[in-house]
């Protein structure tokens, strides 16, 4: 996954694009990046979520623009490796998942936009503009105020990855509410709190094709 990753950054064509996010993830920064995950409980809760979630993200977010010319690739695929980038310090990850008391107190989303401010100060003309709307898609990538997203989307790059963030935990959640409970030999998951609902299980004769532990082996 690291070589996947290292590849797409490789794919961005804007400078200070490129540069501030090879600034951000140094090699310190990317090992405990690609150890953490992407959530306490909810989704990717396991070491290397937050990678993994990641990738997922890019390969979405780069799909959305073949299909949509009018999305600014860099500036999109940008936003979509920096906009968890905060979990590392929001989350604790050694021994048991839990927050940080600087987790609790800015959140991942603060965390990020400010890693982000101070990145693109070091970088020689950096374009006001640009750094605005490269914050703007950390800022608002949980979609809803109610959401604890700072803003809500308000370009077609932050609307896309709103959308693509939302798909890649659903998915991945869901899959695992699924798969921890298909051994019970009942039709239907527990009820899901941050679903609202309870899961089908399909019958094991339509599962064929088990779903991968991830994408990207």
């Amino acid at each position: 996954m690291k070589k996947e990753f290292e590849n797409r950054v490789s794919k961005i064509s804007n400078s200070f694009l490129n540069q501030i996010v090879k600034n951000i993830f140094t090699e310190s920064n990317f090992a405990k990046y690609s150890k953490a995950p992407a959530g306490k409980a909810w989704h990717h809760s396991y070491v290397h979520g937050l990678l993994e979630h990641t990738l997922e993200i890019i390969k979405i977010c780069d799909l959305m623009c073949d299909i949509h010319h009018e999305l600014n690739r860099d500036l999109l695929i940008s936003g979509a490796m920096l906009h968890d980038f905060g979990k590392t310090e929001e989350l604790q990850f050694d021994s048991t998942f839990d927050y940080t008391d600087k987790g609790k107190l800015l959140g991942h989303i603060v965390i990020a936009a400010l890693e982000i401010e101070k990145a693109a100060l070091k970088i020689p003309n950096f374009p006001d503009d640009l750094k605005n709307q490269l914050i703007h898609l950390v800022l608002s990538h949980q979609g809803k105020l109610e959401y604890a997203s700072p803003v809500e989307p308000k370009t077609l790059e932050a609307i896309v990855l709103y959308h693509a963030d939302e798909l890649s935990a659903k998915t991945n959640a869901y899959k695992s509410a699924i798969q921890n409970d298909e051994q019970t030999g009942g039709s239907w998951t527990r009820y899901l709190p941050l679903a609202g609902t309870s899961l089908f299980i399909p019958p094991d004769d339509s599962q064929n094709d088990k779903p991968k532990e991830t994408l990207f082996d």
